[in-house]
């Protein structure tokens, strides 16, 4: 049996394995060489290179995204490191776990001029969980036990609590690459971390039983990973008296009543309107909204707010926090659904009057997606209807990854039908590592992933098309709108003078020559017939696809603006 000579290595790697590692991408490099090496003799872990090291950390945040399980990062000594921050600070925002593990020079060299040499140890610190140094490899047992107990935390901490990222920064004296043969290897010392049962007590039951009675709450959701149970407990709480739910695209809940197309709702509502529609306590589940009008709203109307789960508790993003209840979601809706459920029970007449609420919020929301529809339909060929066909076309087995800016939010604009569940990179809400997310995205799950894209975002490492693990099942349409389409919709930047080359500075992305360069089929769509013919080819090729959709831009802007402005109750 072989591995690296460098025992620091072994045990780094043989803990992480048993602590549930299954994937690590690796960028090739010489002071790394003992890693490389050590994980080329380990089958039970899936090892994919990557040269490109911010490509390497968006494709391990794609897999750990819809794994749930750690995922860790090799790279070498130098400015390789910082590549992995952007990726790095997606993960911490959005709780994902990702083990980074750097090769560094001794330390007594940096500042020396000499080659490779800076400061590695702690230079990720605000955007990790815990930073972790492991000096050269010297000869001792408490030295390696040492490194033992590094490697468990380091596993442990990125799963624990609010899940994200660790960095262990590890020392080597050469770039060593000697390989030994081994009879048998020395079994590591593995800790397991019991969890606790999460519950609350029968006083705070009570206390919060008490406060919820009676009034009418909106529980909105923002970005979360899939989760059954919450699905399941959230959908018996909605069917309470004075209950609105407000799901983001992102939030992958799956609800009848349409809970989906916030700004199709709430835009455009005329201030008495949305006064009359306001509840006495907003409980906020999942991570950032996409929704600014629904943050907007949130703050006008000074509603009593309440967090859930693992929620940092400065976070107070609706700027009228009450209470941060350290209790997943899944069991909170349990617990007062029954609480409530046994309230109304007893007092029909408050039920009655708040189930008036909620057919006042059904009503307007039903008018609003109506009145919507039609209009975009009325519109002819335009980004929007693209976004329309797409998402009512889209097969409810696919995984849907959408890029920050104009796709994200058009995504918030129908709920003709929802896939089987949807990703972003809204932790931090950054456009850089879109292609490499989606695919490490692919990697994690078995049937297609589609990654819908403007071409700005694209223009990112649009290479990632050629890496050899790419699955037959990761499919791209690109909504190339000649730049940056967002900035041409927004009122900061929509007359601002030389718009176009400042804000939307059109990348010129090859599209189809980039789908021949690397063997991909290669569509198009710039009208509503290419577009119907487009998604029928899309849809049952096999193989990659890339779909290329062109709409004129300004008018695609302009017919945003008006759908935006739009309100049944004036018509």
């Amino acid at each position: 049996m072989k591995d690296t000579a460098y025992e620091y290595c072994r045990i780094l790697l043989d803990v992480l394995e048993a602590q549930g590692v299954k994937d690590i991408i690796a960028s090739p490099g010489s002071r790394n060489a003992p890693l490389l090496i050590s994980c080329s003799y380990r089958e039970e872990i899936n090892t994919r290179v990557v040269d490109d090291e911010r490509t390497a950390a968006f494709i391990a945040l794609g897999i750990a995204m819809v794994s749930r399980k750690p995922v860790a990062l090799i790279c070498t000594s130098g400015t390789a490191l910082y590549n992995y921050a952007p990726a790095v600070a997606e993960a911490f925002y959005q709780g994902v776990p990702l083990i980074i593990i750097s090769a560094d020079r001794p330390f007594h060299w940096i500042g020396q001029e000499d080659s490779q040499t800076l400061v590695q140890p702690n230079a990720l610190r605000e955007i990790v969980k815990k930073s972790f140094d492991i000096p050269v490899e010297v000869k001792g047992s408490e030295v390696k036990w040492y490194v033992n107990r590094i490697a468990n935390e380091a596993a442990i901490l990125s799963m624990d609590g609010k899940m994200g990222p660790v960095h262990i920064n590890i020392q080597f004296e050469g770039a060593l690459s000697n390989v030994e043969e081994f009879d048998s290897f020395e079994p590591r010392r593995i800790i397991q971390k019991i969890p606790s049962l999460p519950s609350i007590s029968p006083a705070y039951t009570d206390m919060l039983t008490n406060e919820l009675a009676g009034k009418k709450i909106l529980v909105v959701a923002g970005y979360m990973a899939p989760d059954n149970k919450l699905n399941r407990y959230l959908k018996y709480f909605s069917t309470l008296p004075g209950v609105k739910i407000f799901c983001e695209t992102l939030s992958n809940l799956h609800l009848e009543g349409n809970p989906y197309a916030i700004d199709s709702v709430i835009s455009g509502l005329d201030d008495g309107t949305k006064a009359l529609l306001r509840p006495d306590i907003v409980i906020s589940i999942g991570g950032a909204l996409v929704s600014r009008m629904l943050k907007e709203y949130i703050r006008a109307q000074k509603c009593e707010v309440w967090t859930l789960g693992d929620s940092y508790h400065g976070v107070d993003v609706f700027k009228n926090l009450k209470y941060n209840i350290e209790l997943p979601p899944s069991i909170f809706f349990r617990i007062f659904s029954t609480q409530l459920s046994k309230y109304y029970s007893k007092h029909k007449e408050r039920a009655l009057q708040l189930s008036e609420y909620k057919k006042l919020w059904d009503k307007i929301q039903k008018a609003q997606i109506t009145l919507r529809s039609e209009f975009a339909r009325e519109q002819g060929w335009t980004e929007l209807y693209a976004f329309k066909t797409i998402l009512e076309s889209l097969p409810k087995n696919y995984n849907l990854f959408l890029s920050n800016g104009t796709c994200v939010r058009y995504a918030q604009l129908f709920t003709e039908r929802i896939p089987h569940a949807s990703y972003s990179n809204r932790g931090v809400s950054g456009i850089d590592g879109t292609n490499a997310t989606a695919l490490g995205c692919s990697l994690a799950y078995p049937d297609p992933t589609l990654l819908i894209t403007g071409d700005m975002s694209f223009a990112y490492a649009p290479q990632i098309m050629g890496l050899d693990f790419v699955p037959d099942s990761f499919k791209i349409i690109v909504i190339n709108n000649k730049g940056g389409g967002i900035f041409r919709f927004i009122s900061p930047t929509r007359y601002i003078e030389h718009r176009d080359k400042y804000f939307c500075a059109d990348p010129n992305v090859p599209v189809e020559a980039l789908a021949k360069t690397y063997g991909w089929t290669y569509l198009s769509a710039s009208s509503i017939s290419d577009l119907n013919v487009a998604l029928n080819k899309f849809y049952s090729a096999e193989g990659n696809v890339i779909l290329e959709i062109m709409a004129d831009e300004e008018h695609s802007a302009s017919i945003l603006r008006k759908y935006m402005r739009l309100n049944a109750l004036n018509q």
